[in-house]
């Protein structure tokens, strides 16, 4: 298994992209997982035989030094505690071989009945991911940009002051991980996907990406120089222009980032699922 361009590899990991896809988890996108937010083969756990594939996504960039871990396939999407306790135990046996300062474990379907196993390994509760929902785009008038700002679309002409805006706004954020340069400006390209950038003389001060034709708001990124400006809610007025009105808008943000729950919330977003995610440093 490996990420490289291989024909043996590649063979390799699609017959692992096959097996999540016959045996799906909810919210988990098994080919960017497994072929572009990894280093390779000691970060994926390929148990296929006894039912489970799971990725440490040790190629994204998050604020403490800590990485995700998936379980991105499962038969029957669910896991016997036995299982679970041995994909821990081999968790920790990664961590180590990767040089990771520890993992952040989404509590999704397969994890839910075992939440207890987890946390007798040293697990503890990180955050929650809050699912948030607007069915009434209605908050009011769009407020007015800066004069000297204008929106445009982030690629392929702005992907730098994109990707500066990703580094400096979630520097300090929660649950936020940032993939490699070179996996933003692929990503960007991806049908249905579309990324705006505000531009004020010559740099990035806000940005946003949204997924068509979901609705689905992927990232609304303030930079980190522009607290106090009310950039949020320009990003929100931005989104509301592009996505409309007549479908609901979906987001997911971390209940730690309480500023951000306070814009949405503004906006008439309303919470629709709070998820656990359990974190864990590299046993010493």
């Amino acid at each position: 298994m490996s990420t490289t361009s291989s024909s043996g590899f590649s063979v390799a990991l699609d017959t692992l992209i096959g097996f999540c896809a016959a045996h799906p988890v909810a919210d988990t996108d098994a080919p960017r997982v497994l072929t572009r937010l990894n280093s390779g083969p000691d970060a994926i756990i390929d148990w296929r035989e006894r039912g489970v594939v799971a990725v440490l996504l040790d190629s994204v960039t998050g604020t403490n030094g800590a990485i995700p871990v998936e379980v991105v396939g499962a038969i029957g999407g669910a896991m016997s505690a036995t299982l679970a306790a041995d994909l821990l135990t081999e968790i920790d046996l990664r961590m180590e071989s990767l040089n990771v300062k520890g993992v952040e474990l989404a509590i999704t379907e397969p994890w839910e009945p075992h939440q207890n196993i987890a946390r007798q390994r040293g697990y503890v509760l990180a955050y929650h991911d809050c699912d948030m929902v607007c069915r009434d785009a209605a908050w009011g008038p769009d407020r007015p940009i800066p004069a000297s700002a204008e929106w445009r679309d982030a690629w392929p002409e702005h992907v730098e002051e994109y990707i500066a805006v990703l580094h400096s706004g979630f520097s300090d954020t929660p649950g936020a991980f940032i993939p490699s340069a070179d996996e933003v400006r692929r990503y960007l390209q991806q049908s249905g996907i579309r990324a705006r950038i505000l531009i004020e003389n010559g740099r990035g001060i806000g940005l946003l990406r949204y997924t068509e034709p979901r609705a689905y708001i992927n990232a609304v990124v303030r930079a980190g120089s522009e607290r106090g400006r009310g950039i949020g809610q320009l990003i929100m007025d931005e989104a509301r222009r592009q996505l409309g009105d007549k479908k609901p808008m979906r987001l997911t943000v971390v209940d730690t980032n309480t500023a951000a729950i306070e814009l949405y919330r503004r906006c008439n977003f309303v919470v629709e699922r709070r998820l656990p995610v359990l974190s864990r440093n590299r046993p010493a």
